[in-house]
């Protein structure tokens, strides 16, 4: 991946009503290999900022910030997310 399309966000769409473990996963297939090998769920956090909101914070073993995934569109065949990276 070039560093033009890294600086981009990345975007996914999951059925309605995933799982936090549908959306991990969805997050991992966006990620660079090296930032899957990285990213550790159990460190990483699940946040409701606000109603109908969701965000979820991809962290690392040392829980520095890999990047964030935003919940940005709700519709009636499944949710649109978009991660963006951490510099």
């Amino acid at each position: 991946m070039d560093k033009k399309n890294e600086n981009s966000p990345g975007k996914f769409s999951v059925p309605p009503f995933a799982s936090d473990d549908d959306i991990w996963n969805k997050i991992l297939e966006v990620l660079t290999p090296f930032e899957r090998l990285e990213a550790d769920r159990s460190k990483s956090e699940f946040n409701d900022p606000y109603m109908g909101g969701k965000e979820i914070i991809v962290k690392r073993l040392d829980e520095s910030d890999i990047a964030v995934a935003l919940l940005s569109e709700i519709k009636v065949n499944g949710d649109e997310w978009a991660i963006y990276r951490e510099f």
